[in-house]
C-alpha cells in the first residue's frame, strides 16, 4: 500500500513533536514537509532532541502551495491569522487540513469572534469544517477535506457529559465542567510568561478563565451536537502543576431513577469499542486519573451519583498532548483517509 505523504506546519512546538512521534509509528504515513518559519533548518533532533535518532528530517521554510505539491494530508498547528494564512492555499492544492487550533471549531464566525478575539479571515471555509471529535462526528470526519480538532478540555469535559444528555439523564440546568491542566496545554510561548515559571506553579493551583475561557462556547457546541439542542455550562479551568494531562470532573443535577449503576451502564453503552475505540469506562471515579492516560490517545470515564446531594458526578483523565491534541489528530487522519481508526495510537510512549 502506498503511503500517504503527511506534513506538518508548525512542527516545532509540542502538538508538532506528538504528531512526528505518532506519525513515525503510522504503518501507511510518510512524513514529507516539517514547517518552522523561525527554525528552519535546523534537524528534527537538534530542534527537538527527544526525536534525536528517530528523524532525519530538517525543518523548512515553505509555501501554502509548496506545502500542498509535496502533501496529501496537513496538520496546521499554528493559530489566528497565521492559520488564515495558509488554510485556503492549502486547499485549493488539493491537501487535505487538519486544523489543531480554535480557527475551524465553529460554523458561526461570530463565535469564534466573540470568545477569541480577533476577526475571522476564512469565514467562507467555515461551511466546509468538520468539527473533529471522533466520538460524536465520525461520519462526517470521513467525509472531509477541512476538520477543526477539538480542545483538549473540550473533548474531556464532552466525552464525560454526552452520553447524559443524550439520553435526557440530567436536567440541562446547572451543569458544571471542573477541569484540571499542566503547563503543556498552552504550548511553549506560554510557559515563558513569569507567572508560569516552576517557582509560581509548584505546589500551586489557581483557577483563571473563568466565565470567558474559549472553550466554554466549544464544549457547548459538543453538547448541542450530543443532545440535539442548547445546553449551557459553567466551565472553570485550573493551572496544576503537571506536565501533561487533564483531569475534569462534571457535576449535573439527575432525572428521577438515575443510580450509580445506570450512570455506568449509560456510559458504558454510548462508548461502544466501535465507536468509541480510546474510552475506557472505569468502575469508580476513584479509577480515573492522569498517569493512567498519560502518553496515551485513551480518555478514561467513571460516574457517581451521590445521593447524599442528589448530584452525578462523572471523572474524565486523558492526556491533553495525545487524545487532546496530536492523537486525535491522527485519529482524524485515520478516519479521514480511510484507515483503522487506530493506526498509530494503540499502546504507551506516544
Amino acid at each position: 500500500m502506498k503511503k500517504i505523504r503527511v506534513s506538518i506546519v508548525g512542527a516545532s512546538g509540542l502538538v508538532g513533536e506528538g504528531l512526528i512521534k505518532a506519525l513515525l509509528g503510522h504503518p501507511h504515513c510518510a512524513l514529507s514537509l516539517l514547517v518552522s518559519e523561525h527554525a528552519a533548518g535546523k534537524s528534527v533532533g537538534e530542534l527537538l532532541p527527544v526525536l534525536a535518532g528517530e528523524c532525519d528530517l530538517k525543518t523548512v521554510s515553505a509555501t501554502p502551495a509548496e506545502v500542498a505539491k509535496a502533501s496529501d494530508v496537513v496538520f496546521c498547528a499554528k493559530k489566528g491569522s497565521e492559520t488564515f494564512a495558509w488554510v485556503p492555499g492549502l486547499l485549493e492544492g488539493g491537501t487535505k487540513v487538519i486544523d489543531i487550533g480554535g480557527e475551524f471549531r465553529f460554523r458561526d464566525a461570530a463565535v469564534y469572534e466573540e470568545w477569541y478575539k480577533e476577526p475571522h479571515g476564512c469565514k467562507d471555509l467555515l461551511e466546509r469544517a468538520v468539527w473533529g471529535l471522533p466520538e460524536l462526528q465520525k461520519e462526517a470526519i470521513r467525509a472531509a477535506a477541512l476538520v477543526g480538532n477539538p480542545g483538549c478540555y473540550v473533548t474531556s469535559a464532552v466525552l464525560a457529559l454526552a452520553p447524559f444528555v443524550a439520553a435526557g439523564l440530567v436536567e440541562d440546568a446547572g451543569l458544571i465542567v471542573d477541569s484540571y491542566s499542566g503547563l503543556s496545554g498552552a504550548g511553549r510561548q506560554f510557559n515563558a510568561k513569569l507567572s508560569n515559571l516552576f517557582v509560581d506553579i509548584d505546589e500551586n493551583l489557581r483557577a483563571y478563565g473563568v466565565g470567558n475561557h474559549k472553550h466554554t462556547p466549544e464544549i457547548e457546541q459538543g453538547l448541542r451536537i450530543a443532545a440535539g439542542r442548547e445546553i449551557k455550562v459553567t466551565f472553570v479551568p485550573h493551572l496544576a502543576p503537571l506536565d501533561r494531562g487533564i483531569l475534569t470532573t462534571a457535576f449535573a443535577r439527575p432525572k428521577p431513577g438515575l443510580t450509580t449503576a445506570r450512570a455506568l451502564e449509560a456510559l458504558k453503552a454510548f462508548y461502544t469499542s466501535e465507536r468509541a475505540p480510546f474510552v475506557r469506562v472505569r468502575e469508580k471515579v476513584g479509577d480515573v486519573n492522569i498517569r493512567d492516560v498519560a502518553y496515551t490517545n485513551y480518555c478514561d470515564l467513571s460516574a457517581q451519583v451521590v445521593e447524599r446531594s442528589g448530584m452525578l458526578v462523572v471523572a474524565s483523565a486523558l492526556d491533553n498532548l495525545v487524545k487532546g491534541a496530536a492523537g486525535q489528530a491522527l485519529q482524524n487522519l485515520n478516519l479521514m483517509c480511510g484507515f483503522d481508526e487506530t493506526l498509530g495510537l494503540k499502546g504507551r510512549g506516544l
